[in-house]
């Protein structure tokens, strides 16, 4: 892949990151528009329940349904758009794990060609190769684990000896 053509699809995905934060911006915005415009309706329950409780001698229900039917397709609304959110959020986690995935795969590749031209010049020996061609591979392979443990670091879950001697273990 030529340097235009690298330039072109990191571009591209920089295009597509911005349009599902935007996306995911906008569903949010409307939340909290929504849960804004509910605040009003909340507060009149609240006084119709304080003038109820200070009218004791009321024998009638407390009743709001009038309320609830104004509210409850912006409930339902709410519902719907926190499940979006969540499945945007996941989409995304799921685009960045991809993306790691295949930065990884191309760091193996890259690390494969390095060795094989250095074998091939007599620069390593088979051995040497052979030794770290498997730490590479192992370190692909174990792309997972290793990820959920820079996870953990990053989220101070871990300590950087921890990590650092849990990658070591991994790797071994």
């Amino acid at each position: 892949m030529d340097f235009f053509d690298k330039t072109t699809k990191a571009v591209r995905d920089i295009g597509n990151a911005t349009r599902e934060q935007t996306e995911l911006a906008n569903l949010k915005i409307q939340k909290a528009a929504i849960e804004k415009k509910l605040e009003s309706q909340y507060a009149e329950i609240g006084k119709r329940y304080v003038a109820y409780i200070a009218d004791t001698f009321r024998t009638e229900p407390f009743d709001v349904t009038d309320i609830l039917d104004v509210i409850n397709p912006d409930l339902e609304r709410i519902a719907d758009i926190v499940e979006q959110v969540e499945q945007k959020e996941q989409q995304f986690r799921q685009h960045s794990i991809e993306k790691d995935r295949k930065r990884a795969l191309e760091q193996f590749e890259n690390e494969k060609r390095k060795l094989d031209k250095a074998k091939d010049l007599d620069i390593v020996t088979e051995l040497e190769y052979e030794e770290k061609l498997a730490k590479a591979r192992r370190k692909f392979d174990n792309f997972e684990a290793l990820k959920k443990l820079q996870l953990q670091f990053e989220m101070d879950i871990i300590t950087r000896e921890e990590y650092e001697e849990k990658v070591r273990s991994i790797l071994q």
